[in-house]
């Protein structure tokens, strides 16, 4: 299989940019696939979407194990830790003689007050990484999706409808129009649906003379062999509902068995031409890569939870423990040094994360993404799995 990148990085709307809606993209060539430009533009925007555990609560990607309850989740950790180292540095005795950075009247920020903020940012950092690589590293569990797969197939097949003049009626005319689709099969559509049972035999006429054309034609065409096996099939599921229908359903039993043995009868001329025919080798299936990403068992989800707690509970206590003995002035400067710390995490740690990743992918290492991601992957399964329900037959 291969596989080609068309590089846009402008709006494809009518409102926006230069409100273009038709464009014509080329194939992009590798030197532009590992360009520096290219790679760090898509990883800070995917970063910031995924990585900044502050942004990506707004707008994380969908199908991301990292859920938006365990992203708030981390951020009140991350915000209880914070307070509570904090909180404990400001136990030290205060330095009288550290400089005044900013002061605003009687409010001023000293250089021990900044410095106590980056260090506490600092040490709650790994933390945070420590939890939230924990919930982005966990597997999603697919047993139960399986099982309830398996218990819907399981109710379809016991709900599955009986087969009635009805439904007969309507699988011929289907069958006459998916053939009448193809103009090399030379089959006119139908005027009108079919109602009676007396319009069954002039459908199977048509269908009839798809089948002569299959006998003089080349065996080896795809569209025949692909075309008798459509037939065949059909076939096949007619004369199954016609067996379930019965006479009883039809005027006489006259006008049945005359249904029956031309159903028959072009059963049989079908599966002699099947029979001829050279069997299609299927295309060659690509073997599957295994994911190079490390993913932990789906039940690591607990143990990020109960660090996550404990973490939590521990924080508020000394929080609590240390802030009943603390007086105004003191209570103050640990909020301003708490705020600093808020303000390194969200804007000035988080960003560096994702824009030292993407330098460090875009100058070393430099992927060229042909293999799809998880995600990818996920939508990619799921579309298949819907098109398995609701493809009940194919156009030859």
């Amino acid at each position: 299989r291969r596989c080609w990148h068309f590089l846009c990085s402008t709006w494809l709307c009518s409102t926006r940019g230069d409100r273009m809606t038709d464009r014509t993209f080329h194939p992009a060539k590798k030197n532009e696939i590992t360009s520096f430009s290219n790679i760090f533009q898509s990883k800070t925007s995917s970063g910031f979407r995924d990585e900044h555990i502050w942004i990506s609560i707004l707008d994380p990607p969908q199908r991301s194990p990292f859920t938006r309850v365990q992203r708030v989740s981390c951020c009140m950790c991350l915000l209880l830790c914070t307070m509570a180292i904090n909180i404990i540095f400001w136990n030290l005795p205060t330095d009288s003689q550290s400089p005044v950075i900013i002061k605003v009247g009687s409010f001023h920020v000293t250089w021990q007050e900044i410095m106590i903020g980056i260090e506490s940012g600092l040490l709650m950092f790994p933390i945070n990484i420590l939890i939230i690589t924990i919930f982005r590293s966990i597997k999603p569990r697919q047993a139960q999706s399986k099982e309830k797969e398996q218990d819907s197939g399981i109710s379809e097949t016991k709900m599955a409808p009986v087969p009635t003049l009805k439904s007969l009626l309507k699988d011929t005319e289907d069958l006459v129009t998916c053939l009448s689709k193809h103009a090399t099969n030379k089959v006119p559509a139908l005027d009108k649906k079919l109602e009676l049972p007396s319009d069954l035999i002039p459908a199977l006429e048509l269908v009839n003379g798809v089948i002569m054309q299959m006998q003089d034609e080349n065996n080896t065409d795809p569209h025949w062999i692909y075309c008798s096996q459509f037939v065949f099939c059909s076939l096949s599921h007619l004369s199954e509902s016609l067996g379930s229908v019965g006479e009883n359903a039809f005027p006489s039993s006259a006008d049945y068995k005359q249904v029956q043995h031309t159903i028959a009868q072009m059963l049989k001329q079908v599966e002699v031409i099947c029979s001829k025919q050279k069997p299609q080798s299927p295309p060659p299936v690509a073997k599957k890569k295994k994911s190079k990403s490390c993913w932990l068992p789906w039940w690591f989800v607990f143990v990020g939870w109960a660090l996550l707690l404990s973490i939590s509970g521990i924080s508020t206590f000394f929080t609590l423990l240390y802030g009943f003995f603390y007086g105004k002035d003191s209570s103050l400067k640990w909020i301003m040094s708490l705020g600093l710390s808020l303000f390194q995490s969200i804007f000035v740690l988080q960003p560096l994360k994702v824009v030292g990743l993407a330098i460090f992918f875009a100058l070393i290492l430099k992927p060229v993404e042909n293999v799809e991601s998880d995600e990818v992957q996920s939508l990619l399964a799921e579309k298949r799995e819907k098109n398995k329900l609701s493809s009940g037959k194919g156009v030859p």
